[in-house]
């Protein structure tokens, strides 16, 4: 009763722009019926849960959507209620595919904030640009969150239409979880994603939640509703649900964590953060960010005293830009970036 209580609320709650991403002039419709779904075994219940939410998922979106101007050509095929591709008028120079980006917004992000990123990659380099968006369910019960990383690395793999594509991850607070989980497939099931692993060329991290439950709890709050007065019950509500869950969230969570400071993936990764984040502890994020040096990542840090969770761009539009393009240099991906106004 407490799950369908929490993720109801969460689902009344939630903002509605960032269920919806802007969509420009022409459209097309996709399907994600070909995705592996998870392996593993459960009980029917479950199953027939997450098939629901499965379900919920690739249903075609209906409703109108805003319409933002990513630039002249700019195309996008909706493969689900939640997962978009977005196509530049031509990809970069070169017979070689160009990367693609595969971009994990925070929970809730407005369609025109997403359109900052987007134009970095569409705009700048002419890149395609993957969105997964995700859904507090994915979060509360991660069993959904393992089926979704799932279905997203099956899109990815190779002999499908982006399966030739070198990889770049640009992961936002909770996006970086749903990553969390992809890697947690990657390493449960590395015969059945090792071409993925291996196209995955860079990774980029922007307001990772780090802490403990309380923290996520907080997030889960921050994330659901705007309302002070809401926000402290959320919280205390989402602790309860750890602890009478923890077999089935916890435990996950856990798995989640060891994967994040001990990655299968040895790229290169960039990471913006700032030492006022509620949701970040800066401890915390200096302890991951060793463990990845020891490890033998290299990593970039651009980092800021103030700022706000998934905000940077915003509030520091040429550090964060500069940080990026330097990053993405010493990738050699692809051509130089054109600058984009943002």
């Amino acid at each position: 009763m407490l799950v369908k209580l929490l993720l109801g609320a969460s689902t009344r709650l939630q903002p509605k722009p960032g269920l919806l991403l802007l969509l420009p002039s022409r459209v097309s419709t996709g399907s994600l019926s070909g995705m592996p779904l998870a392996e593993g075994q459960a009980d029917p219940k479950e199953d027939t849960e997450k098939e629901k939410e499965a379900a919920e998922e690739e249903r075609p979106v209906s409703c109108p959507e805003p319409s933002l101007d990513l630039g002249p050509g700019v195309s996008v095929t909706r493969l689900s209620a939640t997962v978009r591709l977005y196509r530049p008028p031509s990809d970069s120079s070169g017979c070689s595919p160009a990367p693609l980006v595969l971009l994990l917004p925070w929970f809730g992000a407005p369609p025109r904030a997403v359109a900052k990123y987007l134009s970095l990659y569409l705009s700048g380099r002419r890149w395609p640009v993957l969105v997964a968006e995700s859904r507090v369910g994915h979060f509360l019960w991660p069993r959904w969150g393992l089926d979704y990383a799932g279905r997203l690395l099956g899109l990815l793999r190779e002999g499908g239409p982006l399966g030739e594509h070198p990889l770049l991850v640009h992961a936002f607070s909770i996006g970086g979880y749903v990553f969390a989980q992809m890697m947690v497939r990657l390493q449960d099931a590395p015969q059945d994603h090792q071409g993925v692993k291996q196209r995955i060329r860079g990774l980029v991290y922007d307001s990772l939640v780090a802490g403990d439950l309380e923290d996520m709890a907080r997030g889960v709050s921050q994330m659901t509703t705007a309302s002070p007065t809401l926000q402290p019950l959320l919280r205390r509500g989402t602790l309860l649900y750890f602890r009478l869950f923890s077999r089935c969230t916890v435990s996950y969570f856990q798995a989640a964590l060891e994967v994040f400071h001990r990655p299968p993936l040895h790229c290169p990764a960039l990471v913006f953060f700032c030492h006022n984040d509620p949701l970040s502890d800066p401890r915390v994020m200096g302890q991951l960010l060793d463990s990845w040096r020891a490890a033998g990542i290299a990593v970039r840090v651009q980092e800021w005293p103030v700022s706000r969770h998934a905000g940077h761009l915003r509030l520091y539009p040429q550090d964060y830009s500069r940080a990026l393009d330097a990053f993405l240099r010493d990738l050699d991906l692809g051509p130089p970036a054109v600058r984009a106004k943002l």
